[in-house]
C-alpha cells in the first residue's frame, strides 16, 4: 500500500466530494433497521478472495432480499460471476486506472445508498464508492492510513479467519454473521464418472510459485499412487500458465496410464467447468490456491499444503473433518526453508500419509 497514493486520493475526494456534492456518511453508523433500497459490492480480486467473500454476499442478499445489488468484480472471475443469482447486476473492472472513470459512470447507475468493499483494489475502489453517490461504505480493511480511513466504515483489526472477517461486517447492517459457508456463485454441470475408482486431483500451479510444492514431487507421489493401487485415478486442473508443468508431469508418466489414469484439464476449462472438474474429485490436493477453496465449497475432501501463510487465517474453515492441512507455517516465520522454493521442506510421505488418513486409498491386491 503506497502511503503517497492513498494521501493523495484523500486530498483528491476532499475536493471532488465538493464539486460533486457527494453525501458520504463520514463517521455516521448506518442504521441497522435501515433497508437499503441499492447495494454494490466490491470483490475485484483473486479467486480465493471470491469465494472467502461469498458468505457475506449472501448475508447481504438475506438481509436485504428486496434491494437491488450490484458486484463489482475483476475480469478473472467474469465467468463464474456473471449469472450469480444474489446478485441483479454484474459490473466487471479490472481495477485499472485507466478504466476508472467508465467504471464509475456503470456504478453510478446503479444509484448505490451503501457500498461494501470485501476486497478489491485500493485506493480505487475507495474513490468509485464515494464519488457513485454511496451514503455509507464498509470495509474489513482496518489498515487504511489516516485519512483515506475516515470516507470509510471499518472495524478494529482483530486476527481471525479471512471470511470472518468480512462476515462480521454484517454486525453494521443487522444481519446474520453466523453462517461461514462458502458457496458456488454459479450453475455447473455434474461429470459422470465410474464411482469404483478413487479421482485425486492435483493442482500444481499457483498464483505465486513460493506456494509450489516441487513438480518432482508431484511426479513421485502420482507414480506411487498409481503403482500401488490400481483403482486411483489422477486429474491435473490449472490454468493455461501450468501448460509447462502439464508437459514436463506427463513426459513422467508411463504411456500407458496417460488419458487413462492420468487425465488433465490444464488450460482446458473456464472456472464453471473446473468447477464440474473440482466436483468430480474424490481428493483434492494443492496449495493455498483458489481451487482449494472451490473444492471446501463443494464439499470435496481437500489435502492442502502450507508454509507462507498461516492457515489459521486463510484455510479451510468449514467442514473440518473433511479437510487435511500440511501446515508447516512454524518453519515459516522460524527461517527454517528453502526461500526458493519454501514449500520443498514437505515431503512426499508426508503427502501421501496424509491422502491415506482420509480413508480412500485400498492397496492393490
Amino acid at each position: 500500500m503506497k502511503i503517497w497514493k492513498m494521501n493523495l486520493t484523500n486530498w483528491a475526494l476532499k475536493i471532488l466530494s465538493v464539486i460533486m456534492k457527494v453525501k458520504v456518511q463520514k463517521g455516521t453508523l448506518p442504521d441497522p433497521y435501515r433497508q437499503f433500497k441499492s447495494v454494490i459490492v466490491y470483490s475485484t480480486t483473486a479467486l480465493g478472495d471470491f469465494m472467502f467473500n461469498t458468505p457475506t454476499m449472501r448475508a447481504l442478499r438475506n438481509r436485504y432480499p428486496d434491494a437491488k445489488i450490484t458486484l463489482i468484480a475483476g475480469t478473472v472471475n467474469f465467468s463464474m460471476v456473471k449469472k450469480c443469482k444474489i446478485f441483479d447486476d454484474v459490473i466487471i473492472w479490472d481495477c485499472k486506472f485507466k478504466n476508472i472513470i467508465k467504471a464509475l459512470l456503470k456504478i453510478k447507475k446503479a444509484r448505490p445508498e451503501l457500498a461494501v468493499i470485501l476486497h478489491s483494489h485500493e485506493p480505487y475502489d475507495i474513490i468509485t464508492a464515494v464519488l457513485s453517490g454511496s451514503e455509507f461504505i464498509l470495509t474489513y480493511n482496518s489498515r487504511l492510513p489516516k485519512g483515506i480511513n475516515s470516507w470509510v466504515i471499518y472495524k478494529p483489526e482483530v486476527k481471525k479467519h479471512a471470511i470472518k472477517k468480512r462476515l462480521d461486517l454484517m454486525t453494521f447492517l443487522g444481519g446474520d454473521c453466523t453462517n461461514v459457508e462458502m458457496e458456488i456463485p454459479c450453475c455447473f454441470n455434474k461429470i459422470n464418472v465410474d464411482h469404483t475408482r478413487t479421482r485425486i486431483g492435483f493442482n500444481m500451479g499457483a498464483s505465486n510459485k513460493n506456494r509450489y510444492w516441487p513438480l518432482g514431487n508431484y511426479i513421485s507421489l502420482a507414480n506411487k499412487l498409481i503403482s500401488g493401487h490400481e483403482d486411483i485415478d489422477i486429474i491435473l486442473i490449472g490454468s493455461s500458465s501450468d501448460k509447462e508443468l502439464e508437459s514436463v508431469f506427463l513426459s513422467n508418466m508411463p504411456p500407458s496410464v496417460i488419458n487413462q489414469r492420468v487425465i488433465s484439464h490444464i488450460g482446458r476449462t473456464d472456472l464453471p467447468e473446473l468447477i464440474s472438474v473440482i466436483d468430480s474429485l474424490d481428493i483434492l490436493l494443492t496449495g493455498d490456491t483458489g481451487p482449494l477453496h472451490l473444492a471446501i465449497a463443494l464439499k470435496v475432501p481437500t489435502v492442502s499444503m502450507f508454509v507462507t501463510a498461516n492457515p489459521k487465517y486463510t484455510g479451510p474453515y468449514q467442514d473440518p473433518e473433511k479437510h487435511i492441512i500440511i501446515n508447516y507455517y512454524e518453519n515459516y516465520i522460524n527461517d527454517c526453508y528453502d526461500p526458493l522454493s519454501p514449500l520443498s521442506i514437505i515431503t512426499v510421505e508426508t503427502v501421501y500419509n496424509a491422502i491415506s488418513e482420509i480413508g480412500l486409498l485400498c492397496p492393490n491386491g
